[in-house]
This record gives structure tokens, C-alpha cells and sequence, in this order.
């Protein structure tokens, strides 16, 4: 395959817009996979125009609000790019979340419509109308403005509330542009997603691809590995993407597997957070041929960086240096900006793709930029080469005897126990009351032992960081988009 070509005038344009076109120039070619169906572009225009219809004569209008039920298939993301022709906000929604939920977000969100599978008692379109709906010849071949807002995708809420993120058809765009050119996409690129839609991973991924002529694929979660495996094969599914969580799940699961695939499989595509170092190694083991990359981004502020690890010598918690127009500093405690090395503090992003701002919230929004730069609540720092470091989340460092302690240091170092399926750090007390560092494992097997870990922890970092108390689980507990969720075990 070659490699895209790509024109940074396309930043410009917004991602309907340049679905449109691969319809022109390319109709025959897939644009979706899902349910064993392929779904060409000239299919999905067709869908595309029928959904913008049925939306229009629900009277959706310019920067109203629809909220969108994300299931994995053709309707779902038809409907996505409808709302987007009709310069309005798409709104996705977890495909689980209970009604009072949905109807809590379109409350907040001043939502004129939800698309869903089931009546949510207001303001409803059913997917089997979007499904049943006829292009009546309405659009008058405007696309919307670059720089209105396209979408508001949620942050975790790990370290809080949840809050909207407004993104614009402009920072999308560019983040198509930018994601493309540092993978090294090729024609007909075809990447395989499993994570939810309605977060920044997948959804994301979807615009990269549909954007760039590619082909995305479908599947609802990692539960049924052997369909995930047939897909790869039947599909030649020449790119995935992986949060570390899914990649351990491979690891554990199916290594056999995924090995079988090293020749087929260009690159694989993870974020969220630091890989660790030993599951580094193994992927890199098991596609040799591959590139392996593990990005920085955030719902805020998508495409700032990328670090390919298999390469001769894997940088622990490297996220890669900036992509195409991104700039990075490090914000100190006493306030200012630096770019000097080895100096940690939180990450600091200029970027033409840094979101419009947090949804009813003018005050959060001014307080995470400082002089036009984003100031995320991640912490890191660069080294000579200038690649970003990522030094853990200011919410998550672990304070015990005036010693700061990041929680993945010693999650890291304990996934290398090979009985250990997953594992979290958390601050505990001991009988006397104390703060101690505890740690809670999930084990693969009856072959963990608590003693042999103590003791590999003890042989890799510092006395301080040894956890004190060791306790298994049945499983850790884990946000929807499959992160760990510290916020869950703090006191």
C-alpha cells in the first residue's frame, strides 16, 4: 500500500465534506465494516443525506444539540455526520446508559433530539426511522462552517465531574491531518475498532479514517475473541487500535493469536495512557514488523503527540515528541512555562485542535488555559531529544511520609509478575492508622504468591515505593472507556 497523500489544505475542510468527495472518487471503495456487511461511500452519502432528512423535518437547525445513542454500526455513524451537515452538535452517548442518564444529559446539554433504539419519552427519533428514511433533495450543497462546533464528547470524570468538551469541524480536521501524516497512514488503510463510540478513542478514529478515504471496522467490545480474530482475517484489518487495556487483554488471552497476524497488521494505535513497559516488550515480540504507537491526547485536546516503541530501546512512559502543529511546555509550580529538560509539571499544548472550550462552564474553560496555552491536569516532562515524558495525573500522585509517589511506577513493576492479570496502587491505612501504599491484584492463576511480588517490587524502586499491604481482587474497577478508575478507590 502507499502512503496517503495528504494536503494540509484539508484542514480546512470539514471531514462531511471530504466523506463526499471519496464518494465521488472512490464509491466502490468500503468505508464501514460492522454486522458482516461492507458499506461503501457512495452507501454511506446515501445514508448520510437519508438521516439528514429525517433530522431536518425533526427540525434540527445550526448548533442545536442531538444527542446520538453510539451503537457499532452503518446508522450510528450515517447519523453522526447528518448532524454534522446540518451544522448542529452531535452528542454521543454511551449504548448503556439508563434513561434517567440520557435524559440528565440532554437536560444539560439543552439536547433538541435523541436518537436511540429505545422511546426515551421526549424529543425521540428511533433508529429504525433514521434506518427507513428517504433524501427528499433538501441540502443545498453548503457544508458547515470550519470553525462552529461539530461535537461535545465527555471527560471520564476520573478526577471529577464529568464535563462537555466542545470540539470544532476545524480541530477534528486538523486532527485527521496531523494523526495521519506521524502513523504513516496508507491507502485503503483499514482500522479495526472495538472501544465505545461515543468517546473521544473511537470516535476519533472513525473521522481519521473516514476523513483520509479509509475503511473503519466494527465489533462491540473484546468479549468474543474469536469474532475479533475472524474480523482481522475476513476483513484484512490492517491497523487497531488498542487502549493498554485491550492490549493486556491480547496478552493474556490470544498472544498465539495476534502473532499469526505480524505480516498483515501495519501499525497499531494506542492512548489514553503510558503502555507499560514489560507489555511494550511483548508486543513488540509478537509483531516484530509492526509500529506500535502509543499517543498523547485528551478529550480536550486530541493528536499532541506520538511515540513509536518498537524501535531499539523503549523509552519508559515516552509519549513521543509534537505532530504537525502542536507545541508543548511544561508548566512549573511557581507558575511559569517552561521547555527545559527534566523539569516535571503538568503538560502544557498549543494546537490548532486544543477544544473550543467545556460546555456552560466559562470559568473551568479560562482556568485551564494560561497565555493561549492548554494546561492539562497530566504531568510530565521532556527529555534532550525533546519527546514528552508522562510522569503520572496531578490528581493521582500518592503523597505517604512527605515521599510523592506515582501510582504507575508500581503498577508497572508489578505487571511484570507474570501471574498478575491487572493490578492498581492505592493509598490505604495501616492498624495503626498510617498511610501506607496498598496494592490491589487481580492474579492470573494459583501461582501468585504476595511475598515473591514484595519482593520483586523491593528489587526494581525505592524502599518508599514497596507497597505494605497487598490484596487480591476479583477485578478492577474501570471507567467506560476501559481506564483504570482511580477515583473509585480513593478515600
Amino acid at each position: 500500500m502507499n502512503e496517503l497523500k495528504l494536503n494540509i489544505n484539508d484542514t480546512d475542510r470539514t471531514i462531511v465534506e471530504r466523506i463526499f468527495e471519496h464518494a465521488y472518487s472512490g464509491p466502490e471503495n468500503p468505508a464501514i465494516i460492522c454486522d458482516d456487511e461492507i458499506v461503501t461511500y457512495r452507501d454511506l452519502k446515501e445514508m448520510i443525506l437519508n438521516a439528514y432528512s429525517c433530522l431536518r423535518e425533526k427540525g434540527i437547525e445550526k448548533n442545536d444539540k442531538v444527542l446520538v445513542q453510539s451503537i457499532h454500526n452503518k446508522y450510528c455513524t450515517a447519523c453522526y455526520y447528518a448532524v454534522h451537515l446540518l451544522n448542529a452538535v452531535l452528542v454521543p452517548f454511551e449504548k448503556n446508559a439508563p434513561q434517567e442518564r440520557v435524559l440528565e444529559i440532554a437536560d444539560n446539554t439543552d439536547a433538541k433530539l435523541i436518537i436511540s433504539r429505545n422511546d426515551t419519552g421526549r424529543d425521540w427519533c428511533s433508529y429504525d426511522e433514521i434506518a427507513a428514511s428517504v433524501y427528499r433533495n433538501e441540502w443545498n450543497g453548503q457544508y458547515p462552517d470550519i470553525d462552529s462546533d461539530c461535537e461535545m464528547v465527555f471527560t471520564t470524570g476520573t478526577t471529577g465531574k464529568s464535563k462537555g468538551v466542545l470540539i470544532t469541524h476545524r480541530n477534528m480536521s486538523w486532527y485527521t491531518y496531523a494523526i495521519a501524516k506521524a502513523t504513516q497512514m496508507k491507502e485503503g488503510n483499514r482500522f479495526f475498532i472495538t472501544t465505545p463510540l461515543n468517546h473521544a478513542g473511537g470516535l476519533r478514529r472513525t473521522h481519521l479514517s473516514l476523513a483520509n478515504g479509509c475503511c473503519v471496522i466494527y465489533m462491540d467490545g473484546l468479549m468474543n475473541l474469536k469474532k475479533y480474530f475472524a474480523y482481522i482475517e475476513n476483513y484484512r484489518a490492517t491497523s487497531l487500535y488498542l487502549p493498554p487495556v485491550a492490549i493486556r487483554v491480547l496478552m493474556n488471552s490470544a498472544k498465539d493469536e495476534l502473532m499469526k497476524y505480524q505480516d498483515q497488521i501495519d501499525f497499531v494505535y494506542s492512548s489514553s495512557s503510558p503502555i507499560p513497559a514489560g507489555d511494550c516488550e511483548l508486543l513488540r515480540e509478537m509483531l516484530p514488523k509492526t509500529r506500535l504507537y502509543n499517543a498523547y491526547e485528551a478529550s480536550e485536546t486530541p493528536g499532541v503527540s506520538l511515540y513509536d516503541y518498537n524501535t531499539d530501546q523503549i523509552l519508559k512512559g515516552c509519549m513521543g515528541k509534537a505532530n504537525e502543529g502542536v507545541e508543548l511546555a511544561i508548566l512549573k509550580e511557581d507558575g511559569n512555562i517552561t521547555k527545559d529538560i527534566d523539569i516535571s509539571g503538568q503538560i502544557c499544548i498549543k494546537s490548532p485542535m486544543n477544544m473550543h472550550g467545556y460546555y456552560k462552564a466559562e470559568e473551568i474553560s479560562a482556568s485551564v488555559f494560561k497565555d493561549g496555552w492548554f494546561v492539562s491536569s497530566d504531568l510530565g516532562h521532556f527529555d534532550e531529544e525533546g519527546n514528552i515524558y508522562y510522569d503520572g495525573r496531578k490528581g493521582d500522585v500518592i503523597n505517604i511520609a512527605g515521599y510523592k509517589i506515582a501510582p504507575t511506577d508500581v503498577e508497572e513493576v508489578a505487571l511484570l509478575d507474570v501471574n498478575i492479570r491487572e493490578c492498581i496502587c492505592v493509598e490505604a491505612e495501616n492498624k495503626l492508622g498510617m498511610p501506607v501504599l496498598k496494592l490491589l491484584v487481580v492474579p492470573k492463576n494459583e501461582n501468585f504468591d504476595s511475598k515473591a511480588l514484595t519482593k520483586l517490587i523491593a528489587s526494581k524502586l525505592e524502599p518508599y515505593k514497596v507497597p505494605k499491604l497487598i490484596e487480591t481482587i476479583d477485578e478492577v474497577h474501570k471507567t467506560f472507556n476501559g481506564k483504570i478508575d482511580r477515583k473509585y478507590y480513593r478515600k
